[in-house]
């Protein structure tokens, strides 16, 4: 069975989302929404607490602001975790984190696969890989996946973090650093009503989330996974070109995932060379 968790700002989810699910699913599932009405959790403690309460062997850690366009894609979920070695799959994410605090969008080598709109599809590959399911480091946390045998030794980390920021980047190095791998599934299409609207708080706490996540990290930093085909050498110089555009004063004044627009030429450019 699968189990999915959904924090919601409401009391409950949309009967939309609801009927969206049971339809595509293709399999038996528990639902467990968290009510954050009153914005009693973060969403690392809200999350913990779905783990708590979850009865499935696979769980889904989701969006309320998501639709699934693909037919079955809790089979296609599960017989992916047929694989032993997977610990976590999500849709979109990064192969690269440099020796600096840097969201996952910003890094050079990503992929994504979502619809962002009814009528247009949105698959983009920064790294391009024919494969069904690639690894990475890290997965957006719209929608993603985590083997539930896991969490005696990984947890969503609430006395770290606070908000609802970085859990997922988080828990993926969680999954790295026991061993298990993460990977992007690009068969599974969905729907992701998000728009990027951030007050000047909610920056502040995103910001000091990402520093924090560093600390936590340094030390794993620089990380690549599913990039066999890169030469160390090369990684080892989009990392230099990392720490040296974040030592500027320019850009460490920008917000942090703009970073990416700093290295866009040099990055293309070596990407090119690949």
């Amino acid at each position: 069975m699968l189990s999915i968790i959904i924090c919601s700002i409401k009391n409950n989810i949309s009967a939309k989302l609801i009927d969206n699910i049971q339809i595509t699913i293709g399999l038996e599932f528990e639902l467990i929404v968290i009510d954050n009405s009153k914005n009693t959790y973060s969403i690392f403690s809200a999350y913990n607490e779905g783990v708590r309460n979850s009865k499935g062997d696979i769980l889904c850690f989701m969006h309320e602001d998501i639709l699934f366009r693909t037919q079955d894609w809790g089979r296609k979920i599960t017989d992916y975790f047929d694989d032993d070695s997977i610990g976590l799959i999500g849709f979109a994410g990064t192969h690269f984190m440099p020796s600096v605090p840097v969201y996952w969008v910003s890094t050079p080598f990503v992929t994504e696969c979502s619809l962002r709109t009814e009528k247009i599809d949105f698959v983009h590959t920064g790294f391009p890989n024919s494969k069904s399911i690639v690894d990475a480091v890290a997965v957006d946390g719209f929608c993603f996946f985590v083997r539930k045998s896991l969490f005696p030794e990984i947890s969503f980390d609430e006395n770290t973090f606070k908000g609802f920021h970085l859990y997922d980047m988080d828990i993926c190095m969680q999954v790295l650093n026991i061993g298990c791998r993460v990977c992007i599934c690009k068969d599974i299409f969905i729907q992701h009503s998000w728009v990027d609207n951030p007050n000047k708080k909610g920056m502040e706490l995103f910001e000091k989330n990402l520093q924090l996540f560093f600390n936590k990290w340094e030390k794993s930093f620089p990380v690549s996974r599913g990039m066999s085909d890169i030469p160390p050498y090369m990684l080892e110089r989009i990392n230099w070109l990392f720490y040296q555009a974040w030592d500027s004063k320019q850009v460490r004044k920008s917000i942090p995932y703009k970073l990416g627009s700093a290295l866009l030429f040099p990055l293309k450019w070596l990407k090119s060379k690949c």
